[in-house]
Parts: C-alpha cells; sequence; structure tokens
C-alpha cells in the first residue's frame, strides 16, 4: 500500500475513533440521567409533586445532551476540515512532482537534441565540405580557420549542455562565458552566429537565455569591461 493510502486510512481511523468516543460520551450520560430520574422517582413516589422535579431534572438532561451534540458536530468539522487541508496539501504535491517531472522530460530531450548536434559538428570537422551544408557557412576562406570556428561551436555546445544539465544561475553563465570569451575564436564565433540565434532560440527557453548573457558578455569584452561589476 502507498504512503498517501496508509495515511488516508489512518485519517478514517481518527475520524471514527473521534466518533466512537463522543457517542460513548452521549450513550453514558443518556444512562446516568436515566438512573438519576428513576432513583429520584423512587425516593419520592409517595409524593407526586416530586415528578415535577423529575422532569426537571430531565430537561437539564437534555441540555447536557444538546451541549454534546453541538460539540460532537464542532469536532465532526474540525476533522473534516482538517482532512481537506491534508488532500489539498497532497494534491499540490503532487502537481509539483508532475512540474517537476515534465522539467526534468524536457532537459533530458533537449540533452538528447544537442547530442546530435554533437555529431553533425563533428562530421563537419572531419569533412569541412560538410560544413557548406549548413545555411551560414564560416565566410573564411582559411580552411584552420573554419575548422577552429566549428570546434568554436562544439565547444560552446558542450559547455551550454553542462550548464543547462547543473541548472546554473544567470551569474554562473556570465561568469562561464567570460572565461569562453577569453578566446578571440570564441568571440568571433559568437559574433558570426548571432544571426542564427536569433532565428532559432525561442524567447524564454534556455538557449535564448544563454545566449543574451553571451550577448552582453561579448559586448562587455568589446567596452574593454569585461570581469567588471555590472
Amino acid at each position: 500500500m502507498s504512503s498517501r493510502g496508509t495515511s488516508a486510512s489512518a485519517r478514517v481511523l481518527v475520524v471514527l475513533a473521534w466518533s466512537a468516543v463522543v457517542f460513548t460520551l452521549i450513550a453514558l450520560l443518556m444512562l446516568g440521567g436515566m438512573l438519576v430520574a428513576a432513583a429520584a422517582a423512587i425516593a419520592t413516589q409517595e409524593r407526586l409533586s416530586t415528578w415535577a422535579s423529575v422532569g426537571d431534572a430531565f430537561g437539564v438532561l437534555n441540555t447536557i445532551l444538546s451541549g454534546m451534540a453541538f460539540a460532537a458536530l464542532i469536532v465532526t468539522l474540525w476533522i473534516q476540515f482538517r482532512e481537506l487541508a491534508l488532500q489539498r496539501a497532497e494534491l499540490r504535491m503532487q502537481r509539483n512532482a508532475i512540474e517537476r517531472s515534465g522539467e526534468e522530460l524536457r532537459r533530458s530531450a533537449d540533452a538528447g537534441l544537442r547530442m546530435l548536434h554533437f555529431e553533425l559538428l563533428k562530421m563537419s570537422i572531419d569533412d569541412v565540405r560538410l560544413a557548406d551544408v549548413w545555411p551560414r557557412p564560416s565566410a573564411s576562406e582559411n580552411e584552420d580557420r573554419r575548422r577552429q570556428l566549428l570546434y568554436a561551436n562544439l565547444v560552446f555546445q558542450h559547455l551550454s549542455l553542462a550548464m543547462l544539465v547543473a541548472r546554473y544561475t544567470d551569474d554562473q553563465v556570465r561568469e562561464t562565458l567570460r572565461y569562453l570569451f577569453e578566446s578571440e575564436i570564441m568571440r568571433d564565433f559568437w559574433a558570426n552566429s548571432a544571426d542564427a540565434r536569433r532565428r532559432t532560440d525561442a524567447p524564454g527557453t534556455d538557449a535564448w537565455r544563454i545566449g543574451r548573457i553571451g550577448d552582453e558578455v561579448l559586448r562587455e569584452f568589446h567596452a574593454g569591461t569585461a570581469g567588471q561589476p555590472s
């Protein structure tokens, strides 16, 4: 049995236990009132006027029973309120778990796509002619430079995946890209791929967030303020 099922069973037992206690108290009070009334009737049976006092005793007993019934109602309502609160808390936890699971699946799918991108880039490095298949190949006529830019893309994709898996904050991403852009080739790659990022990165995604921070860091390098507080 799951923990949620065990918890629900325990709460049902608590409700039943409280109900049994309340009804037992009511039964005991009723029985006590009847015994008191009978004793009063036997002791004063020679005087009819005493029946009036017996009726008053039942009136008091009725008041006590009404109070007990009201208390039982309050206890029952409180238990039901607690039950609803626990159910809402369980539903909230289930919703959060589903959201986290969906986020993890999305990140896993993103990682799989990036691994495929790795393979495509490696093929382009091994055969530079394949790099020309990309929509905006490097304009450099130097084959070594083109290989370097392709490799820079591969390095960035690797770091981007690492930051995604580790759930880097904006500050952590910024420091990583500052370190990466100390390489002139990496800065050239970033500038050359700006148009591709603008067209392919959907706003609000991790790739878009990293790209936006990367553009800020590149401007810092151009202004000579890289590494300084914003």
